[in-house]
């Protein structure tokens, strides 16, 4: 009976209980955030500081990015940052060089990478469809900022310099671009309106703006020393020098008043630039209407403002008249696909609207015998601090417009060659070594592809015509340059470290005798005498363009770093490898090939990446022997006097390029790696 009841209260569950979750502290983020960043209050005192640094740094880079930075430095002279002064018809073979290099990192993903996820596949392809969709919303919703020209027939004094309107001002236009006029009201209210202003603008309208900010400066200044000449804590010999100070100061007059700013009509004509036939006029009133002409054709426009009557000046606000780029070089003959003559041999100029990048090579328009003024940039530059719809019309978009095209045919040659890989293996590797053709394939194209960019970019007798080795400059130089250094270098400096661990005393100290030599002078010293002491040596040596002898330089010096890189892996491998050659009857050259050079080459992976790395850095020093490579185009670029100043734009460029090809180079160290030494290592382990 007891047994009984106590059957009956037996009971037996064959359902898993429910699992709960870990605490939120537990596992995850946020548990990682507490343990490494809140884990002390020191810790946490160390974290807030350091987000406020990184904020306060962020915060000042993008409003000098935005606000103040002039990006057409690098916008107008993005040929010349990649390939130099190389020959235009020489272009389209770097461009397939550039293809070959895309295939054939697709095709080593394939071999020796994860395979890509959908989840990359689905990244890639929205980042190419923004950089296609965003230009043309930009476009489209955010309106080019406009151009501030002053009319009037007044002198403006600032300092020594005297300023006056110019009457008539040369624009380029396109079919159909609408010109629009009207005199700015919202500008000239006060002298703090006016000190606000941004925009492009003339030399005459900056003046204005600069002098209602010095008068709004010297005004703060006189009611901070007043203020200061009311208190009481003054010493005798303070407030005299503020007394001094004081007096010494003429308070300004208000600009806006003092020149009659936007108070009188203005009488606007547009003229056809060949002939200087009006199209169209209007005379503007203050508050009144927006006079708009659409111009019938490409090419020049000239745009004519006086004042209607009285004295006093004016400033139009204008949309359609935009800074001009001037270029002036001469082009060679070019002929048709019939051999006709398209255009003629000899000096081209070239005037270039900064907006749009419109080129027009008609003459510039005169008067009489006399060279109707334009828009320059130098005379015509964005002034005031910038807003973000003026950033994004300006360079953000016409930048992703000139880089969409080049990446979408970059990502298409990676896909191809990451699916050729794929394709291979399915087709030709056994199921023991399912990658071995796409590892052979890509093996050999990366050893072809050195040499293929050396017969494309250099050129190859009747084949490819020769291209001029002083004409190469940008990044095509500092990769030529980083490129034949690492391969010349490596079989070199194998040998010298082959050579320096060596039994024969000969072989040995010319080895260390070079390796110790080499390392102990400065890479710009070995560049100095392959530009300059050699071609003194040998007169014939003069000859040899500039950028071979760098080469030479470069190796030679690599080679000497890399030698003690390959000797340091040697003396890491344990006797017991040569003893255990020997013993299984191997030659020296066969133990040095097969046992320990590998291994050798295995442990020191990251110590050459990074001297590659270094070496593709310090390519920059071959500016001081006049190279054109990324550093010394920036020189030239900057050295322009259309964009002198905007020297932190382009080295701010440059470098992002550097950290670019700089980060590749590891990551792919970093693979190397985990496929070589060490996944042997954890094997081992």
């Amino acid at each position: 009976m007891a047994a009984s009841n106590q059957s009956k209260h037996n009971i037996v569950y064959f359902e898993e209980p429910p699992t709960k979750a870990p605490p939120l502290l537990a596992v995850g983020p946020l548990a990682w955030i507490r343990d490494n960043l809140f884990s002390s209050w020191l810790d946490a005192i160390l974290t807030f500081l350091g987000i406020a640094f990184i904020i306060a740094i962020i915060t000042t880079f993008l409003q000098w990015s935005i606000g103040d930075a002039n990006w057409f430095a690098v916008l107008f002279n993005m040929r010349q940052f990649m390939v130099g002064r190389l020959e235009v018809l020489a272009e389209w073979r770097v461009a397939v060089l550039v293809l070959i290099v895309a295939f054939a990192s697709g095709l080593a993903w394939a071999a020796w990478s994860a395979r890509i996820s959908r989840m990359v596949i689905v990244a890639t392809a929205v980042i190419i469809a923004l950089i296609f969709v965003i230009p043309p919303i930009i476009s489209a919703v955010v309106p080019l900022p406009g151009a501030y020209l002053v009319a009037g027939n007044q002198s403006v004094s600032a300092g020594s310099l005297t300023q006056v309107a110019q009457d008539q001002l040369a624009f380029v236009g396109r079919s159909g671009d609408k010109v629009t006029f009207r005199i700015a009201d919202e500008i000239a209210v006060n002298d703090q309106s006016l000190e606000n202003l941004f925009s492009f603008s003339d030399n005459l309208a900056n003046t204005l703006r600069a002098t209602a900010a010095t008068g709004l400066a010297t005004h703060v200044r006189i009611d901070e020393i007043n203020a200061l000449l009311a208190s009481e804590d003054l010493t005798e010999r303070q407030r005299t020098n503020l007394e001094n100070e004081l007096g010494r100061i003429e308070p300004p007059l208000t600009v806006t008043e003092t020149y009659s700013i936007n108070q009188l009509p203005v009488l606007v004509r547009v003229l056809e630039g060949a002939t200087l036939e009006p199209l169209a006029e209007a005379t503007l009133e203050p508050g009144g209407d927006v006079f708009s002409v659409t111009l019938p054709s490409d090419g020049w426009y000239v745009v004519e403002k006086t004042m209607a009557e009285g004295e006093g000046l004016a400033i139009l606000d204008t949309t359609g008249i935009y800074p001009i780029l001037h270029r002036s070089f001469t082009r060679g003959e070019e002929l048709g696909e019939g051999g006709e003559v398209v255009s003629e041999a000899g000096r081209v100029e070239q005037f270039v609207r900064m907006t749009d990048n419109y080129v027009l090579e008609a003459p510039q328009p005169s008067n009489n015998g006399t060279d109707i003024p334009y828009s320059t940039i130098i005379e015509f530059k964005y002034r005031g601090l910038r807003p973000l719809g003026d950033y994004l019309s300006l360079f953000f978009g016409p930048l992703l417009a000139m880089l969409s095209t080049p990446v979408l045919v970059i990502v298409i040659a990676i896909a191809l060659g990451y699916t050729a890989g794929l394709l291979a293996d399915s087709l030709f590797s056994p199921a023991e070594k399912p990658r071995k053709a796409s590892q052979q394939s890509a093996t050999w194209l990366l050893i072809a592809t050195p040499a293929l960019m050396f017969i494309l970019v250099a050129g190859v007798g009747d084949i490819l015509p020769l291209t001029d080795p002083r004409r190469w400059g940008g990044l095509l130089l500092t990769m030529m340059l980083t490129v034949v250094g690492i391969i010349g270098s490596f079989p070199i400096g194998v040998l010298l470290a082959l050579g320096r661990r060596s039994s024969l005393p000969v072989v040995k100290l010319v080895c260390t005798l070079y390796i110790e030599l080499v390392r102990g002078v400065p890479f710009i010293s070995v560049l100095f005498m392959g530009a300059l002491l050699l071609p003194l040596t040998n007169p014939a040596l003069s000859e040899v363009p500039g950028a071979y002898r760098a080469m030479i330089a470069t190796i030679i010096f690599s080679a000497a770093y890399l030698a003690e890189n390959v000797r340091g892996g040697l003396q890491s491998i344990p006797p017991g490898q040569e003893e255990a050659a020997k013993a299984i009857g191997l030659n020296g050259l066969q133990t040095i090939m097969f046992i320990t050079l590998p291994q050798a080459l295995r442990a020191v992976i990251p110590a050459l990446v990074g001297m590659f790395i270094g070496l593709f850095k310090d390519t920059s020093l071959v500016a001081i022997v006049g190279l054109i490579d990324l550093t010394g185009i920036t020189n030239a670029v900057v050295a322009q006097t259309e964009f002198l100043g905007d020297r932190r734009e382009a080295f701010l460029f440059i470098s992002i390029i550097y950290f670019v090809f700089s980060y590749v180079m590891s990551y792919v160290s970093r693979r190397i790696e985990a496929s070589g030494a060490g996944a042997a290592m954890a094997k081992r382990i």
